[in-house]
């Protein structure tokens, strides 16, 4: 079945992963709204001395007319946890499920694609809803790289990888083929679209 996404929702890894290659325009690519849950943008930019932190920060800024960061009551308990001295592990996650499940309320008839590259959340399929693909950021770059919309998927892991990023498991193919094809048939109409003849 081939899906149409309306929306890219994003865990904390893929932004760190992207900011330390320098690398989080690719986000923009699909030509699809980005959020970032309050819970994942707090952990990918409390410690601002963190690699990528004030990277994710400014470009959040420079592209808030596709990108927004989205109010959730994970992140309400993740700031209560914080004050109380609690861990706070795990909750971007929980927030970014969140959030789809806030946008496919409002939307239910829209597909959306949650980006992702803790096995964690493979684990949690269950409580995901139909409507969202889950897809890994290696698996992300490598369609838009075969849409011909980046150079290199492997560039970019890369240089990931050359600031400390541990980005083995991102190497190989971890998204539904299903998942695959449609979000290269969406990108592909995109190039298309942009680039008419």
């Amino acid at each position: 079945m081939i899906r149409t996404f309306a929306l890219i929702v994003t865990d904390t890894s893929p932004l760190i992963t992207l900011a330390v290659a320098d690398e989080l325009d690719v986000l923009l690519r699909a030509g699809l709204p980005i959020e970032i849950p309050d819970a994942v943008y707090f952990e990918a930019t409390r410690i601002r001395a963190a690699p990528g932190a004030n990277r994710i920060g400014t470009w959040i800024n420079q592209h808030s007319e596709i990108v927004r960061i989205v109010p959730t009551e994970t992140g309400i308990d993740q700031q209560r946890r914080l004050e109380e001295g609690r861990p706070i592990r795990g909750l971007g996650e929980q927030a970014a499920i969140e959030a789809l499940e806030i946008f496919l309320a409002k939307t239910p008839d829209a597909q959306a694609l949650l980006l992702f590259e803790d096995t964690d959340i493979t684990k949690r399929r269950a409580i995901v809803d139909d409507r969202v693909s889950l897809i890994s950021t290696g698996d992300f770059l490598r369609a838009l790289q075969s849409a011909h919309l980046i150079q290199s998927a492997e560039h970019i892991l890369d240089e990931a990888a050359r600031t400390g990023r541990n980005v083995a498991k991102l190497r190989a193919p971890a998204a539904d083929p299903n998942i695959r094809d449609s979000l290269h048939a969406q990108l592909l109409k995109r190039r298309s679209d942009t680039n008419p003849r």
